[in-house]
């Protein structure tokens, strides 16, 4: 029996023995830092991770999982901002930026679900020329002695490094493809001269869920309305004017709107003329629901060129849904006029 104790004591110990020698050489902490150069001003590598649902387009974890279920709870850009999400291989989680000073630093709080303590991140933006430098560090707690041998056999110090790499490779092209192509989530912002325009329009604060009802009741009328007065409408078709966002009380303080060749009187009816100046505008096909990816993308840029806009903001819709049946086939123009 002794024997027999013997022979299977020995083989234990040996592997405790070595479990400890893994936990004495193994990492005392996950701290680590990668970087990599971009051929892009630093704003805008900071723009782009400063919005934290552009996190899964460039984090490598994400990616590997398309079936990950992502919400933002919250706001999406600067301190505050906040992702959750649920995944059967990379684990559940969320995360939150911390602290943003514009175009220089970004720190992130990574919680996974079964950790006890979050993980910090520090990601660093610096010019290098007419290029960037993005640093980012991740700043893990000290590890358990026990949790050490397992960290090493786990190899999970060289995965997150990889997983670094990885996600600051596809931040690369992301950046170089706006800064080269000028595309914004797959719109192109054409930065043009809008001239003189001239509208006929109804005013109003507008419940959020309300929008298409304002409309169907408004436009109807200015038609009408311009139609009797028997004047010559514009080569536009009907707009909505968007001049105030109030996301408190879910309400916007807009216009539908039709354009006239010139500015006049009309009983009844608001007019407005806003005068020739520079505008960036997006080409948006697709449902009107979903016209908020084209906003995006032109304040995207507006803030990678330090640019701010006048108001209003213009929907200008160019397609008749009675005629043209499928909502993908639908253009509206979203024009921001740019502040001088």
């Amino acid at each position: 029996m002794k024997k027999v104790l013997k022979y299977l004591l020995l083989p234990l110990l040996l592997v405790v023995g070595i479990y400890c020698l893994l936990c004495v050489i193994g990492p005392k902490n996950l701290s680590l830092e990668r970087d990599i150069e971009i051929d892009a001003p630093k704003n805008m590598a900071f723009n782009i991770v400063n919005d934290i649902s552009t996190w899964e387009k460039w984090g490598s974890w994400q990616k590997r999982d398309p079936d990950m279920i992502i919400t933002y709870p919250g706001k999406l850009v600067g301190v505050g901002a906040k992702s959750e999400w649920l995944s059967e291989t990379e684990g559940n989680g969320k995360q939150e930026i911390i602290e943003s000073v514009s175009n220089e630093k970004i720190r992130t709080q990574l919680t996974f679900e079964g950790w006890d303590t979050p993980s910090y991140g520090q990601l660093l933006f610096v010019e290098k020329g007419n290029k960037s430098k993005v640093s980012w560090a991740m700043e893990g707690e000290d590890l358990p002695f026990l949790m050490r041998g397992m960290m090493m056999v786990m190899g999970m110090k060289k995965q997150i490094k990889e997983n670094y790499d990885e996600s600051l490779v596809y931040l690369k092209e992301m950046v170089e493809k706006r800064a080269n192509e000028g595309t914004y989530n797959g719109y192109t912002i054409n930065d043009i001269r809008m001239p003189e325009k001239h509208y006929i329009y109804t005013r109003q604060e507008v419940n959020e869920d309300r929008i298409q009802q304002f409309y169907a009741t408004n436009l109807g009328a200015l038609f009408s309305k311009v139609q009797e007065a028997k004047v010559d409408m514009d080569d536009g078709m009907p707009c909505g004017l968007f001049y105030n966002f109030n996301d408190k009380n879910g309400t916007i303080d807009m216009a539908a709107a039709i354009p006239v060749k010139e500015s006049l009187i009309i009983p009844n009816a608001s007019s407005l003329t806003l005068p020739a100046k520079r505008a960036l505008q997006v080409d948006y096909f697709g449902d009107y629901h979903n016209t908020e990816k084209a906003h995006e993308a032109i304040e995207a840029f507006m803030k990678d060129k330090g640019l701010f806009n006048d108001f209003p903001i213009i929907e200008e819709y160019v397609t008749d849904p009675t005629q043209v049946k499928d909502p993908e086939k639908w253009l509206t123009k979203v024009t921001y006029y740019i502040s001088d």
